[in-house]
């Protein structure tokens, strides 16, 4: 997926792809940055159903065939709207990946892995980003469409890895045991938790998934009444709101102007060559990607408000400085504001990959109980992408019209989000899934909570596992009264 949303981005530097489509300016190039969230609007609408009936490996080897079928359509286009409707199914093909992969990544690791891999997981985003920016840096030179053409046909590669190799990997044992099958979870538990032994461990798990899939028969439905629940009590309301707005002020704080028009950005502090504008999206896709890495371990040690605060707050600042030293070249081109506001893109960059890429999707859903999860899950993604799709269309519109003053109402937005951070966000540090229900759900006990929460969980199973995780990673006693809680299957 990073591979092609870099695409996106890269192309705009590429004169060779300007040319061949008339230089396409304001909405033609507003949409063809907001097509791939279209794609991403339809897949989760109907990729979740998709997932649980086909499995997790049918899904991601699926989508990986669309997004191999569309990168030959976008390479031989013949027309911009061609290829931008090619965009819009590619993002579809992507987000099919996007759903079954993070899904099968957690299915399959290690109860006391699983946190720190689902984070990573989350920053592997940015690979595939500096792959497709250096691609573009590395082509703009062919003085032939093959200039633009050679990216579109390399985003074939990763997926057709992909779409072989999935099946090297092992099914999820929690899908395969929804569908009867068992003997095949427990073989893969087997193998891959206990080293070819039927430990404690594996039998324990195995039992957990049991019982959770048969939790789930009360999970909230994606239709009607169940949004409608989601505002049904106070802490469901306070749960909505916090989706809602991670998910708006994910695609709104700034960072996307360089996620998907950095180009125009550039050209705006005079930076208007080919080998400038690839070569700096290229390499501010390895920084964001090294921000964003560290930051998955940093973020469970500094808390999560703490970290959207930090982040909220150096993004206001950091805008701010931004706006002002763009509207000052604008009057007066020296070369010192440029230089100002390329070094203000770094620090946006910084302060967006150090919270919102790896908390933008974790937060919300870990701030909900498990029969909400789908439901609330799949709010907070149709929300990003919605959001996405407004402001990617709206973007070159009006940094076309209005230059340097679109920016404003982002420096006051910035503002807000820091208010609306510090009163309405809760910190979740060191607390496990039914100490953050009590957050929201006052009114429960602590015992009707984690019912609620959906862990019905045999207390030897917890002990044993927590005594494991905590003897690892919290050898004294006063650390291991806040040891991190096990996401079970």
């Amino acid at each position: 997926m990073g591979f092609d949303n870099s695409l996106t981005n890269g192309l705009q530097s590429v004169n060779r792809f300007m040319e061949n489509f008339d230089h396409p300016s304001g909405s033609r190039l507003g949409f063809f940055g907001a097509a791939a969230s279209v794609g991403g609007i339809v897949a989760y609408l109907i990729g979740g159903p998709l997932v649980e009936r086909l499995g997790r490996r049918t899904m991601c080897s699926f989508g990986a065939l669309l997004v191999i079928s569309i990168a030959i359509m976008e390479t031989f286009s013949t027309s911009f709207g061609m290829f931008t409707g090619g965009n819009m199914l590619l993002g579809l093909g992507s987000y099919f990946q996007q759903i079954s992969s993070p899904v099968l990544v957690a299915e399959l690791a290690h109860p006391k892995q699983r946190v720190a891999i689902s984070s990573l997981y989350n920053t592997s985003i940015f690979i595939g980003l500096i792959i497709g920016s250096w691609v573009t840096f590395g082509t703009y030179r062919i003085d032939s469409p093959w200039a633009w053409k050679l990216p579109c046909i390399l985003q074939m590669v990763l997926p057709t890895y992909q779409m072989f190799m999935i099946w090297l990997c092992p099914e999820s044992p929690r899908w395969l045991a929804s569908k009867g099958r068992i003997e095949e979870a427990c073989a893969i538990l087997i193998k891959w938790h206990g080293n070819g032994v039927e430990t404690e461990l594996v039998r324990l798990e195995l039992q957990e998934i049991i019982a959770g899939i048969e939790a789930d028969n009360t999970v909230m439905q994606i239709n009607w009444e169940g949004v409608k629940s989601t505002w049904s009590t106070s802490g469901n309301r306070h749960r909505l709101w916090l989706c809602v707005v991670t998910a708006v002020a994910w695609q709104t704080i700034g960072g996307g102007f360089t996620a998907n028009y950095l180009p125009l950005i550039l050209d705006q502090i005079g930076l208007k060559s080919q080998r400038d504008k690839t070569l700096i999206n290229a390499l501010l896709n390895i920084f964001n990607w090294a921000c964003a890495f560290l930051a998955a371990f940093v973020i469970p040690k500094v808390g999560r408000r703490t970290i959207f605060l930090v982040s909220a707050a150096g993004i206001n600042v950091t805008f701010i400085i931004w706006t002002a030293l763009t509207a000052r070249y604008t009057t007066d081109a020296h070369l010192s504001y440029g230089i100002g506001v390329l070094v203000m893109i770094v620090a946006v960059s910084f302060f967006t990959c150090i919270c919102w890429v790896p908390l933008v999707v974790a937060y919300p859903v870990e701030t909900v109980t498990t029969k909400q999860r789908s439901i609330y899950f799949a709010i907070t993604m149709f929300t990003i992408n919605v959001t996405a799709f407004i402001s990617s269309y709206m973007s070159p519109v009006g940094i076309d019209n209005i230059g340097w003053r679109y920016y404003i109402p982002t420096c006051v937005w910035n503002a807000i989000l820091f208010v609306v951070i510090y009163f309405t966000f809760v910190e979740t540090k060191g607390l496990t899934l039914e100490e953050i229900a009590t957050l929201f759900d006052r009114d429960e006990s602590f015992t009707n909570t984690a019912v609620a929460v959906g862990h019905d969980i045999d207390m030897k199973t917890l002990e044993m596992v927590s005594h494991e995780h905590e003897e690892d990673h919290y050898p004294d006693k006063a650390s291991r009264k806040s040891s991190p809680h096990i996401d079970w299957c």
